[in-house]
């Protein structure tokens, strides 16, 4: 193995699991260590259904070719699969420790069913809805969805095997609650169907029953270059998602070996595609469990937000000052109004927006709508290959062409990854651009799930560059020069070169130099030897890594200087924070753009400079916060280990921490 990179996949799966780890943080609410279970569950399907199915495709084509790490196709399935068995293991340890924990709380899960009126449930609610299917030449084997939960039975009669399938519905609630008291129970839908399986098989004899749950490829792959239609090739590649080939088989029950062999050889997967589980298949139900217990739960968080009553107040606001918004502890609402009242602004003559990700009932759409129908040039970017957001944003398209909105789909071979927002105003004779740039999505609900920052400005130069990037996005025309935004693919790998080199310069002349980086992912050679050449030559480089990390730190004559850490919390850490010394006169950029090759050389994304000087010293201290952080890190070791840094003393939590202080807009 390569002893410069970490494996792109086992470090993801290493992530994966500081996710599933914080269940076991003593001071996580209880009702709060649930949703780590399921989102540790979210993951690991969207794991399997894009990163393992590309590799078992790889296999399948016959490529060989080792990874940055040294490892095959073949090297990494193995090495997955061990990993993951060890993790779902862990997985229901921890389960079955809260589980004790919730029963002392009056919380149980499929105990006493005949406390409640569970047959009633059966027989009203489920049995309606199912149907069982029995193998046989007139019933051949059904076609069995992604993620389907599915009960397998042998049952027996006058001496005669019979194997019988039951496709529960999506339709059907996953689970009911039941409340006696002060007590909770939660009975989950495949198991009571278990329960009743005799009503659904009279005069049968049961000879076994478990529940087993495919997962498909999931990735949509179309050549670019022979794309006519991007609309209509996006549909025809949702329908052939639906019936992608499988890459797992779960099972969780007691089984005959005859039987598994019969689902693998239909499914067309071996030995290594089978997972056993235990307790529970598929715990994604976990994140959705709402019981009325506050004391179980996070504390709710007081937003900071202006007063947005006052007519044409935003827009006034911005005229004079720069504004950050720090999410979800500032309010989205306040570009969620900016776009209202532009919409209603007799002076907005146009609205440009990318649109990447948008919650149901988005009221942002439901401005931009208002604003078209009101006869203003409303332009929005979709950008329809969103993974697993591609059917949504076909709706949002068409919905917003009937309102009468200019829309793109950008460029068939690169996804459009920039955030941005430009109000366009006519005051008193004279254009004004209003700009907003973000590290996140226009969704106002994961607004409240994930960190971000939004840098909204009524500077000149930086609303004409937003203008050059629509007509880059929209005419393919790079424009002759750029004044604020760096875009990939472009000029930005470029950028992040010149900007770590400055670096290194200063570090050879003897001046102080360091490099502060916050990111999602750096999974990038270039730029990992680029950070390798920096630490050698005496640069001090903190790296704050949420997810995969290639590069190893902490190797004398490589990477000694280089210190990574990771912060896994109550909110998803996702904005993209770069600090440079420069020799004292530090520069701070925002990005969309994590360092990976596709968000460099296959995405169109944006790096812009925050020169306004208090908001600068805003995102230093923001930074300062994240490295202080000493309750929710974890800290990369050369040997890819991550280790929670917990303090007893001068405790830091940076997200309890963002809680406390008051932003001034």
């Amino acid at each position: 193995m390569n002893n410069k990179f970490f494996n792109r996949e086992l470090s993801w799966l290493a992530f994966n699991e500081r996710v599933l780890l914080e269940a076991t943080d003593p001071n996580l609410p209880l009702l709060e260590k649930l949703k780590f279970i399921g989102i540790f569950s979210s993951n690991l399907d969207e794991f399997f259904m894009i990163r393992v199915a590309g590799l078992i495709d790889q296999m399948k084509s016959g490529y060989n070719k080792r990874d940055l790490s040294g490892l095959t196709p073949s090297d990494q399935l193995s090495k997955i699969r061990e990993k993951v068995l060890a993790l779902i293991k862990k997985q229901s340890d921890i389960f079955s420790e809260i589980l004790t924990k919730l029963n002392k709380e009056k919380v149980f899960f499929n105990l006493d069913y005949d406390l409640f009126p569970i047959d009633s449930i059966f027989f009203n609610e489920i049995l309606p809805v199912i149907t069982p299917i029995t193998i046989s030449p007139a019933n051949p084997f059904p076609f069995i969805h992604n993620l389907n939960i599915n009960i397998f039975s042998t049952v027996k009669k006058d001496g005669e095997i019979f194997h019988s399938i039951i496709i529960i519905p999506g339709s059907l609630k996953r689970f009911f609650i039941f409340q006696q008291g002060e007590s909770y129970y939660i009975f989950l839908t495949e198991t009571i169907i278990q329960r009743f399986l005799k009503f659904i098989y009279p005069n049968f004899e049961i000879v076994e029953s478990f529940l087993f749950r495919i997962t498909r490829n999931a990735d949509l792959n179309f050549h670019s270059e022979e794309v006519e239609d991007l609309y209509k090739e996006i549909q025809n590649s949702l329908i052939k998602r639906a019936v992608g080939s499988p890459v797992r088989m779960e099972v969780l029950g007691r089984f005959q070996k005859e039987s598994i062999s019969m689902l693998m050889e239909e499914f067309e997967l071996n030995e290594d595609g089978l997972y056993e589980v235990n307790e529970i298949i598929d715990y994604k139900f976990l994140i959705n469990i709402d019981i009325p217990m506050d004391k179980h739960r996070y504390p709710g968080i007081k937003k900071s937000s202006l007063n947005l009553n006052k007519k044409k107040f935003i827009f006034n606001y911005i005229k004079n000052n720069d504004i950050l918004l720090f999410r979800p502890y500032n309010d989205l609402t306040f570009v969620s109004q900016m776009v209202s009242e532009a919409a209603d602004d007799p002076d907005v003559i146009a609205i440009k927006m990318t649109l990447y990700r948008a919650n149901k009932d988005s009221s942002i759409i439901k401005s931009l709508e208002k604003a078209a129908l009101a006869g203003k040039h409303v332009c929005v970017v979709i950008e329809l290959k969103a993974r697993f957001d591609e059917e949504k944003n076909l709706e949002w398209a068409k919905k917003l062409e009937h309102a009468g909105c200019i829309v793109s789909y950008g460029f068939v071979d690169l996804k459009i990854h920039a955030k941005a927002l430009l109000i366009v105003k006519k005051e008193k004779g004279k254009i004004v651009r209003y700009t907003h740039l973000s590290t996140g999505n226009y969704n106002e609900l994961t607004a409240n799930l994930y960190t971000d920052i939004d840098f909204i400005t009524s500077n000149d130069a930086i609303g004409s560059d937003v203008v050059n990037l629509f007509n880059f996005i929209m005419s393919y025309s790079d424009p002759l020069g750029w004044n604020e935004l760096i875009v990939a693919p472009i000029y930005l790998r470029e950028k992040l070169y010149n900007l770590i080199d400055n670096e290194i310069e200063n570090a050879k002349k003897g001046s102080p130099a360091r490099i502060i980086v916050k990111l999602n992912s750096l999974y990038d050679e270039a730029l990992t030897l680029k950070l390798y050449e920096a630490s050698a030559a005496g640069v001090q480089i903190d790296l704050i890594i949420r997810g995969i990390c290639s590069l190893v730190p902490g190797v004398k004559g490589l990477s000694e200087n280089i210190k990574v850490k990771s912060i896994i919390g109550r909110f998803l850490e996702h904005p993209r924070v770069l600090y440079f010394h420069n020799k004292g006169s530090y520069k701070i950029f925002l990005s969309t753009a994590d360092w990976m090759i596709r968000n460099l050389d296959k995405r169109v994304e944006v790096l812009f400079e925050i020169k306004n000087h208090k908001l600068k010293e805003k995102l230093y201290d923001y930074l300062q916060l994240n490295l202080k952080d000493n309750q929710k890190s974890w800290i990369l070791s050369q040997n890819g280990i991550y280790k929670k840094q917990i303090a007893k003393s001068d405790r830091l939590n940076l997200q309890e921490e963002m809680q406390k202080l008051t932003f001034i807009l």
